[in-house]
């Protein structure tokens, strides 16, 4: 549905619609973004009173929010951060400027180095010292994590300071008994003044899961230090990484599990976000109908982000004609598109395993040896493939984890199984060059 046109110097698209930028962002929202997370936040009431009722009732705390990839796990943790921490001034709490994103070579000195680099980062940025908060404790860091001190790679903090070369290739550890004593002193010292730090540790999944409970159980004593409060985030398959270990699942709490969103709040963050992204002059074009979200977020089994991406991607591809409003015909025309891109750059094995699946939900690797004709020795590097492609997912069974279970990815354009049609009307000549 084409309507009224925005003045023709406009070159991008979203001005267009009235808006500085997408509305249909994929990332996290952030403490420090372009849209305050507390005017895009909708939804988890009960998560957020729960997990703020957690961190006030204690001087230290071990949370784990688990969810499916999408749910908003992140955007939740930031939103508590931002919530305790930024709402109020004088507030007990601190946290840091981002979440930590750990690596999958991670271990107890990487957990430290990375907390210690986070807090010491966060009193520059959020000016804690003109605050009236004594960072004496924390100015003692800047040698161990100070940025003109430290080789950084792949998340991993190592110091080099000590007469470190540059150009060597193994930078020299620090003890984790050193690290672990300046956590508590920067605790200790913050605890004095009232005050304690909020922590948030994402992307649980980059760890295998058994050496995940080896790490838990490594950083275990670090975590209960007065005044530290973590959050932890990753998919539901961590809780049992905590299970393997009684002495480490004793001291963190229930985790939290994160169910998808309702269609209602989706459509409350595109409000929000819009809203927020307006140019000025306060008015904007809405760029989407509420029922095309409704079913998109239905088709994708709620996952939020892809949901986005999906807005994002037929907005742009119809860019020539925007403002419009994207309708579900739209859709099916960047998801013709993206699906006949994707088929055609796969082998065949790699092409008769996506075949199976879009027509089986799910299968083992006995299922699908059969359905595809392809000998179970030769399934093993199609099926990897197609998972570094991010167009398969692999999970083990609950019950024997020798079984392996296939299935195409949520966040693919493989999944949306609607019957391409003809747009129609003036859109037709767009429609034309996408098929």
């Amino acid at each position: 549905m084409i309507i009224e046109r925005s003045p023709p110097e406009l070159d991008s698209v979203w001005p267009r619609y009235g808006l500085k930028e997408s509305p249909y962002s994929t990332s996290p929202m952030r403490l420090l973004s372009i849209m305050p997370i507390q005017k895009v936040f909708s939804g988890r009431k009960e998560e957020v009173s729960l997990l703020k009722r957690i961190i006030r009732s204690k001087n230290s705390s071990r949370n784990l929010v688990v969810g499916e990839f999408g749910v908003g796990k992140t955007t939740l943790a930031n939103y508590i951060r931002w919530d305790l921490a930024i709402k109020r001034e004088n507030s007990p709490y601190l946290t840091t400027s981002a979440e930590i994103k750990i690596q999958p070579d991670w271990n107890a000195t990487s957990f430290l180095l990375s907390t210690l680099s986070s807090i010491y980062s966060a009193s520059i940025v959020f000016d804690w010292k003109t605050k009236g908060i004594d960072i004496s404790s924390i100015e003692k860091l800047k040698e161990y994590v100070s940025i003109n001190k430290i080789k950084s790679y792949q998340g991993n903090i190592w110091v080099i300071g000590g007469g470190y070369n540059m150009n060597q290739n193994n930078p020299p550890m620090v003890s984790p008994e050193i690290l672990e004593s300046l956590l508590q002193d920067v605790c200790s010292n913050l605890i004095k003044q009232n005050k304690q730090i909020i922590i948030v540790y994402d992307n649980l999944e980059n760890i295998e899961t058994g050496k995940l409970g080896e790490i838990f159980r490594s950083i275990r004593d670090y975590l209960q230090i007065e005044g530290l409060h973590s959050l932890f985030l990753g998919p539901p398959s961590v809780i049992s990484a905590l299970e393997a270990h009684g002495q480490v699942h004793s001291v963190f709490g229930r985790p939290i599990i994160l169910k998808p969103l309702e269609d209602k709040n989706v459509l409350e963050i595109l409000e929000k976000r819009c809203d927020v992204l307006k140019l000025e002059g306060g008015r904007y074009i809405k760029p989407y109908e509420d029922e095309t979200i409704k079913q998109i977020f239905s088709k994708l089994n709620s996952n939020i982000r892809f949901t986005f991406k999906v807005l994002e991607d037929a907005t742009l591809l119809f860019g020539s004609v925007a403002p419009c409003i994207v309708t579900i015909n739209d859709i099916k025309a960047v998801q013709e598109k993206e699906k006949t891109e994707i088929l055609s750059k796969l082998t065949e094995n790699q092409l008769k395993i996506v075949s199976a699946l879009l027509v089986n939900p799910e299968l083992n690797l006995t299922e699908l040896c059969k359905i595809t004709k392809i000998g179970v020795t030769n399934l093993t590097m199609p099926v990897r493939e197609l998972i570094d492609k991010g167009l398969v997912t692999e999970k083990k069974d609950d019950e024997d984890k020798r079984i392996k279970y296939i299935r195409l990815s949520d966040n693919s354009y493989l999944k949306l199984f609607w019957e391409s049609k003809k747009v129609k009307g003036k859109k037709d000549e767009a429609q034309k060059e996408l098929l």
